[in-house]
């Protein structure tokens, strides 16, 4: 602080010059001030609505002291909760042909008089029926081959059925049962032998539920590439990505897929190279649907569309933030836009439409209408929306393209509740398997296959084409 005693000494101009001097810190503490109060401010207005998996596309893991309720993006149906009028229930029927019956006769003495009743003098009352599961027990079944020697000197031998290759192994049925507990009910290593113990009455180890998984994924091998060939030749396809956990590194579980195949790859890197490496030539003659991930709109494709659920998200966040006026009138557009694909049919489509021509035109007016700036990042949401105008609202213009990219997030949910269930998977060739497994049975269950039959199946059919090659070679 300065004070009176120390200025008298100065001249005029020394004291003007410690004036301006003192005034420029002053100037450059307030200016410094100024910039924290403006963070500060921003800090503020973000933790009072920050982002979240309510109104963006972070997961609820990342939500900042988790919301108490997750806010969905669908409208409410005012419709009662439960079965709707008209809906046909179901109940558990008793079965016509019991596999075993026990009767309960009352005794042939008379309580009353003591007279003796013969046995078709008792007539049924009533009958209840109890559903119930056997014991399971493994069974073992051992097989002999036999040789015989002929006269003349030569022998003929039995052969063992193809897959039988070792003095003991385990069947295709456990096998199989164990992939499906693993992959399609997310049974983790440590706790599928303690399952398999008290359930099968089968004891196996970890190292030994790990090499069926192996077998297994080896044997849907042509399973996988067939399904990465159909999502190749797709007209439509949806594709996603997500962070997943691999021997404590970082990974990316990414998926392609069609309403009637699932692709899933599980690579190290989250960019375009993973694309290119499992789809070199894109998709040329195919219909993209993707968030906007550069790497997806990046991937060659005959059109894009952007996955209309992100971008409520992100405006959802705008209103909450900012209440802005230019994010609700969007909104209300994209609702509308949704509104109106699912009232089209699929021939209208081809036909002009003066409700589609208004969306339209309504969606280029907002995007060339000047923002105010008090809105952190809203002008480069509406930058990115100018860029990628085309891919808005190509499912207006097409019958089998979706406005959102639910598919695929679905796909890569299994994967998530994998993770949380099991913590990650531990090495790179453990989440190669469950990336193989998982895409055929999410494929089997969108053709309305059976999951555990075609697992053995497709395990036999290996061991059979195995043999096969081995007797020709």
């Amino acid at each position: 602080m300065i004070k009176r005693d120390s200025l008298e000494p100065l001249s005029k101009d020394e004291i003007i010059d410690l004036f301006v001097e003192f005034s420029n810190k002053v100037e450059k503490i307030i200016c410094e001030m100024q910039e924290d109060i403006r963070i500060l401010k921003e800090e503020n207005r973000r933790l009072k609505h920050p982002q979240n998996s309510r109104n963006s596309s972070r997961p609820p893991s990342h939500d900042l002291g988790r919301p108490v309720r997750q806010k969905s993006l669908r409208q409410q149906s005012h419709k009662k909760s439960g079965g709707q009028v008209g809906h046909k229930g179901t109940t558990l029927d008793q079965f016509q042909n019991p596999d075993r019956i026990v009767t309960h006769s009352p005794d042939e003495h008379c309580a009353g008089c003591g007279k003796i009743h013969s046995a078709d003098q008792f007539t049924l009352q009533a009958k209840r029926q109890v559903v119930d599961i056997p014991p399971i027990q493994t069974t073992v079944t051992e097989h002999q081959v036999y040789q015989v020697q002929c006269q003349c000197g030569h022998i003929s031998a039995g052969q063992f059925p193809s897959g039988v290759t070792a003095p003991i192994q385990y069947g295709s049925r456990l096998t199989s049962f164990v992939s499906y507990l693993s992959t399609r009910q997310y049974i983790p290593f440590g706790r599928l032998p303690e399952l398999l113990k008290c359930i099968c009455n089968v004891s196996l180890s970890e190292g030994t539920i790990y090499n069926m998984l192996n077998r297994v994924a080896d044997s849907l091998l042509p399973v996988y590439e067939g399904i990465k060939q159909n999502v190749a030749r797709a007209n439509v396809l949806g594709s996603d990505e997500s962070g997943v956990k691999v021997n404590n590194a970082n990974y990316w579980t990414w998926t392609w897929q069609t309403d009637t195949d699932t692709f899933i790859v599980i690579a190290p890197s989250r960019g375009y190279i993973t694309i290119e490496n499992e789809f070199p030539d894109g998709f040329p003659g195919a219909i993209l649907v993707s968030d906007s991930l550069s790497a997806q709109l990046k991937t060659p494709a005959l059109l894009h569309q952007l996955c209309l659920a992100h971008l409520l998200r992100e405006l959802n966040a705008f209103i909450e933030s900012s209440e802005n006026e230019w994010a609700k009138l969007l909104k209300t557009l994209f609702e509308k836009a949704i509104q109106l694909k699912r009232s089209l049919t699929p021939t209208q489509y081809d036909e002009p439409l003066e409700e589609r021509n208004l969306i339209d035109t309504a969606l280029d007016e907002l995007l060339q209408r000047q923002l105010q700036d008090d809105v952190p990042k809203l002008a480069a949401f509406q930058k990115r929306l100018r860029k990628w105008r085309d891919a808005i609202f190509t499912f207006l213009y097409y019958y089998d393209v979706p406005f959102d990219n639910n598919g695929s997030e679905r796909a890569i949910r299994n994967i998530k509740v994998k993770q949380k269930v099991s913590g990650g998977f531990r090495s790179v060739r453990g989440a190669k398997i469950f990336a193989i497994i998982r895409s055929a049975i999410d494929t089997w269950i969108k053709r309305s296959a059976d999951i555990f039959d075609m697992l053995r199946f497709s395990i036999d059919l290996a061991a059979h084409k195995k043999q096969f090659l081995a007797v020709m070679g």
